[in-house]
């Protein structure tokens, strides 16, 4: 019987996947650093207490397992140590990180996983799933095609997390992919407008999400820019950031961080899930001015993620895997995209 590890469990997104994996009778074992917290989970699973720290505790959490998914942020930390655990073990990853430096540290791993017979793939919920399915979407109309554009719309509350990661990187460079390699890219430094159903939206240079990564390894087109729309303070806030990194000392900028993020819920709350959506746009190019255009219409991002987590989790567990750093729809096709309920792709031109 596949036995399939969840790693952040007690965390909101973690919640979420773990609560629909045991739904769907995955039977996953609920692994987190905190004995309380998984104690608390009001779940029919297995848990286990596993420090980070600790590859014996790590190596003995995944002796019997298919595949682990990681569900704890930020990734920055928490990948590495586990996706080592996963090569020494064997044991396929999947995790739900979202930003180009994530990325790449798994891609760089490319032979060692190979070698290892396991699958990584990063990005299984909404932070590239839907985004990747668009983009061999569009590749597949558009065979042809030299760039991408990929724009992310979403209504509804954001997370703790989220917010901590986007204070995190708004003094951090970015990337865009341009004839094939990553190059240097500011944040909100292009803009564009999308219409959909009437309504038109603003979209601002996103440098940090991993999509230029993501895309080009599933769909090889050579350029790819990334956008998403953000109220008027965020993007004053993203231009000014680089500087004010550089004049305001760490100390204060982490107390003030901390201090925004002491007001932030969690997450949303069960109607907030309801009452959120989310919409991926893209644009594909080609030399002759040939243009593809199409929308995928979802969910609140949150409830986008778990589902999408879980599919992937329950296929990875089912031997559906090809060892390396792969993406979600470079395996399973961009199908995979519209198995989350409330999910619809429309082709506009």
């Amino acid at each position: 019987m596949p036995y399939p590890v969840i790693y952040g469990a007690t965390g909101y997104v973690g919640r979420l996947v773990a609560r629909l994996a045991v739904e769907r009778g995955l039977r996953p074992t609920l692994a987190g650093r905190h004995a309380g917290r998984l104690a608390a989970l009001d779940l029919d699973a297995p848990r286990c207490v596993a420090e980070l720290d600790d590859p014996a505790v790590l190596d003995r959490l995944l002796a019997d397992a298919d595949v682990l998914l990681n569900a704890a942020g930020p990734f920055g930390r928490t990948q590495r140590p586990l996706l080592d655990a996963c090569v020494r073990t064997r044991t396929h990853y999947l995790d739900l990180s979202g930003e180009v430096d994530e990325f790449l540290t798994v891609r760089r791993r490319q032979g060692e996983l190979e070698r290892a017979g396991i699958m990584a793939m990063p990005g299984v919920g909404f932070g590239v799933a839907p985004s990747d399915a668009m983009a061999v979407h569009l590749a597949g109309r558009l065979p042809s095609a030299r760039r991408l554009e990929l724009s992310f719309v979403t209504s509804g509350q954001v997370s703790r997390g989220t917010l901590g990661t986007l204070l995190d990187g708004l003094a951090t460079p970015g990337r865009q992919r341009v004839g094939g390699r990553l190059v240097p890219a500011r944040a909100a430094a292009e803009r564009r407008k999308i219409t959909y159903g009437g309504v038109t939206t603003l979209v601002v240079t996103n440098p940090w999400r991993a999509d230029v990564v993501s895309a080009g390894q599933s769909t090889d087109v050579p350029d790819v820019a990334t956008f998403f729309a953000v109220p008027a303070p965020v993007r004053l806030a993203m231009g000014v950031a680089p500087a004010a990194a550089r004049l305001v000392p760490a100390g204060p900028a982490r107390r003030l961080r901390a201090a925004l993020l002491r007001r932030v819920p969690e997450g949303p709350s069960p109607a907030q899930l309801d009452a959120g959506s989310s919409l991926v746009h893209g644009v594909a190019v080609d030399d002759a001015g040939t243009v593809a255009e199409s929308v995928l219409l979802g969910p609140d991002p949150y409830r986008y993620s778990a589902h999408t987590a879980v599919e992937l989790l329950a296929r990875t567990a089912a031997g559906d895997a090809v060892p390396g750093y792969r993406t979600p729809a470079e395996v399973h096709g961009p199908a995979v995209a519209l198995t989350t309920p409330g999910t619809a792709l429309r082709d506009l031109r």
